[in-house]
């Protein structure tokens, strides 16, 4: 599998709303990819994931998909419990359409200590994997390296979490990185030296099924303010496809940018023009 470029949600110039018309527009303006942007909720039919699941295929497309922003694994007890059932029915229905991989932020520090809240995620991660197991859901669970450093998600601790529970995998929103640490992770060697990071933790196969995400970003003293089109961010994106170029990356890269499928596709371009 070779790296395949994407929209996060229906491109903006698809004619009519709903995923499956996201997906021939997708196709149609030679895109390869689409991130299900299920941020705001999971409500979706089994038989309308079925036609997604049709569309998919039949437009030979690949899907992804981002689970609701309302999981928080470090919150009290019954927060927990519906962060868990998100994240379920997420992978379900992941899984129903087709879609290898999910992705999600796995929550706030608030008041505790670093070492209980990645043992929160941790046991929240345990549970998750355990009951998609049980419904043979096969969609991988992936925490996502977020762009705060009050959220939980650094690439240390992601990483761990990979290692520590069977079924999680790692989603590497660059953007993100760049904005946590503010404006530090921005040169080629900061990207290659992830990279690099990721495959001795979790062997090559990590780095042969990525799951990306890019945009551009502005950031403040507290992390990620806001995502923005490519063509006005100061995150050195070109250096970044040609570290994924040169580690022989394959997977899937989001574009999460506003501009949508104009970033996504001068994502696709600009890569596919490298040596």
């Amino acid at each position: 599998m070779s790296l395949r470029f994407g929209t996060s949600g229906i491109p903006r110039s698809s004619a009519k709303p709903g995923t499956v018309h996201g997906i021939r527009r997708a196709r149609e303006l030679g895109l390869e990819h689409l991130e299900m942007a299920w941020v705001n909720g999971v409500r979706m039919s089994d038989e309308t994931a079925d036609r997604i699941a049709k569309a998919a295929r039949e437009c030979d497309l690949t899907l992804t998909a981002h689970a609701p922003y309302y999981v928080n694994l470090c919150g009290v007890p019954e927060i927990v419990e519906r962060s868990c059932a998100r994240l379920v029915e997420t992978g379900r229905l992941a899984t129903r359409c087709g879609a290898p991989s999910f992705c999600f932020h796995a929550g706030f520090y608030g008041k505790l200590e670093h070492g209980e809240a990645v043992e929160r995620v941790r046991a929240g991660l345990r549970r998750v994997t355990r009951e998609l197991r049980k419904l043979r859901a096969s969609s991988d669970v992936r925490t996502e390296l977020t762009g705060k450093p009050t959220q939980v998600g650094s690439l240390e601790e992601i990483l761990a979490w990979c290692r520590d529970v069977k079924g999680v995998h790692a989603c590497v929103d660059f953007s993100h990185q760049y904005a946590r640490e503010q404006g530090r992770h921005n040169r080629y060697d900061d990207f290659a030296g992830t990279l690099t990071a990721i495959g001795q933790a979790l062997g090559r196969a990590a780095l042969e099924r990525l799951h990306v995400h890019i945009s551009g970003i502005q950031y403040g003293p507290k992390g990620e303010r806001r995502h923005e089109p490519l063509a006005g961010t100061a995150f050195r994106w070109k250096e970044l496809l040609r570290a994924l170029k040169d580690l022989r990356v394959s997977g899937w890269v989001v574009s999460e940018s506003p501009a949508m499928e104009d970033d996504a596709l001068l994502l696709q371009k600009t890569y596919r023009r490298l040596k």
